[in-house]
């Protein structure tokens, strides 16, 4: 998925919503910080056919999207940022509540092959 259509999929997703949805989709939002696992992360991002850079600086917040396809590499991105507190999880492009706690776990029933 290049990042235009990562783009189109948000927008889609915010114009028609829907119940369900085309997708299950787990965004990792984090930001700059100084930690030993801030380079890896990045490259681990970077992989990522729909990964996003935003601002500059401080303010820089990097973004990949993950399906169940893809899911161990969220599952080695997850555990190099999920203590940071600025990292956000979003499904399906949205916040909701306990991203963390609930959706992040059952994405890892995909690793059971």
């Amino acid at each position: 998925m290049t990042e235009d259509q990562a783009a189109r999929d948000q927008l889609d997703d915010i114009l028609h919503p829907g119940p369900l949805a085309k997708s299950f989709r787990i965004t990792v939002v984090f930001r700059r910080r100084v930690h030993p696992n801030y380079e890896k992360a990045v490259v681990l991002a970077k992989r990522n056919p729909a990964y996003r850079e935003e601002g500059t600086g401080d303010f820089l917040r990097h973004s990949a999207v993950f399906t169940p396809d893809t899911v161990e590499d969220l599952f080695e991105l997850f555990n190099l940022v999920h203590d940071w507190e600025t990292t956000e999880i979003l499904v399906n492009h949205k916040r909701i509540p306990y991203a963390h706690q609930l959706w992040i776990p059952l994405m890892w029933f995909y690793r059971v092959r």
